[in-house]
Parts: structure tokens; C-alpha cells; sequence
């Protein structure tokens, strides 16, 4: 499958509208519905980062996005373009599509396409959301793959209580992490790093089979 993403979404008038559906729009239902907290950003670094967040809910993107205050393009699987709403709405907002068991070369370039157009990359290191509550799901090595072959800092931003209705949600965001040694390492140096800012129980110690470090197609 193809990768999907609109080049136009990175456009100067696009990440506008962007920035403001998140900063007002997103922002006021969270201030409003989630009493929203946020510390941190001034660890954000200048230019392009991966930023990286353990993954409780639906809202987490937007919520991140807003947090962070930067233009954050997401890498979402394939499976979720099959619901028309969703792919256009996605696709709208910056988002690419993966092949998590077999990469394309595509979404690699689309990658390097949305960088150099000074968006940041948001990954959530987990691939789905925590199913145990306060303990953190296996990390997969997507994250630190990407932030590595495109030589960026990783961002760690911790996320707490936006699976709970109508509860009040905190995000932090870490001090960046150099992407150095090898993906072992750099995934579980992100993984420490949330632990510290949320609180939650990190999983035993090894990284499950991951699609993000699969071959990439010819």
C-alpha cells in the first residue's frame, strides 16, 4: 500500500491553520473539559525533534500537539485510513501512514519531505495505547530508528489522565535525548525518561518484534 499524506498540509497557510485549530480550538476544550496542566516546554529544542509520548488515548494527539506548540506530523498505521472521515481528517493534518509490519521507502522520504519543512515527527513509543493502568506497554523502536537516521533529538512527553473522563490531564515534557548508541538504548533511555514524568511502572525489560525496524520494501 502506498504511502498516504498530503504534501499541501506542510504548506506555510496550512501549518497556520494548524497552529491555530490547536492552539484555540483543541485548547479550549481541554483547558475547559480536562483542566489541563502542562510544564516543560522549555526543553523543547530549536528546529525539528522527535517527539515521543506514551499513549493513553484518542485526544493524545491534538493534546501534544497543543502542549508542545510546534507543528507535529504523526505517523499513523495503515489500518486506521480505512474509515474515509478519519483518512481525511488526518491526512488534512499532517498525519503519514505506516505499514507497521513492512515499511515503505515512501514513508521514509514523506518523512524527510514534512522535516524539512520545519514540522516536528510525534510518535508514541508504545504502538497502541496502555492497557495496564500506571504501567507503561513495551516500547517499540520506531521512535528512536527515525530520530537516528534523521539525526534529530528525541522530546519525551509524558501524558497522565486523559483516559479518564472528563479527568484532569498533566503533561511533561523531558529534558531531549540524543539519539546515540543502539535502538535498544535510545528506546529505553525515552522509556526511563517517562516513567520519571508520569509516574508509571516501566514493563520488564525487552522490546517486542517491531515493525518500525522491518525491512523496507524495494
Amino acid at each position: 500500500m502506498p504511502v498516504e499524506y498530503d504534501p499541501n498540509a506542510f504548506s506555510p497557510f496550512r501549518t497556520a491553520i494548524y497552529m491555530a485549530t490547536a492552539r484555540y480550538f483543541f485548547g479550549s476544550i481541554f483547558w475547559y473539559q480536562n483542566k489541563l496542566e502542562f510544564s516543560g516546554r522549555e526543553n523543547i529544542p530549536e528546529g525539528p525533534c522527535v517527539f515521543v509520548s506514551n499513549h493513553l488515548s484518542n485526544w493524545d494527539p491534538p493534546l501534544v500537539s497543543r502542549v508542545v506548540d510546534r507543528p507535529v506530523s504523526y505517523l499513523a498505521k495503515k489500518e486506521l485510513y480505512s474509515d474515509k472521515f478519519f483518512r481525511n481528517l488526518v491526512l488534512a493534518y499532517g498525519a503519514i501512514s505506516i505499514d507497521r509490519e513492512r515499511p515503505e521507502k515512501s514513508t521514509f522520504k514523506a518523512v524527510k519531505e514534512m522535516l524539512s519543512k520545519g514540522w516536528c515527527l510525534g510518535m508514541f513509543i508504545e504502538g497502541t495505547r496502555s492497557k495496564t493502568p500506571g504501567i507503561l506497554g513495551q516500547p517499540n523502536m520506531g521512535p528512536a530508528y527515525f530520530a537516528k537516521t534523521n539525526k534529530l533529538p528525541l522530546v519525551p512527553v509524558g501524558i497522565v489522565g486523559t483516559n479518564i473522563k472528563r479527568g484532569k490531564v498533566i503533561v511533561k515534557i523531558g529534558k531531549p535525548i540524543q539519539a546515540e548508541g543502539s535502538l535498544d538504548e535510545i528506546s529505553w533511555k525515552v522509556m526511563a525518561a517517562l516513567s520519571e514524568l508520569t509516574g508509571f511502572q516501566l514493563p520488564p525489560k525487552e522490546l517486542k518484534d517491531n515493525a518500525d525496524t522491518a525491512q523496507i520494501k524495494e
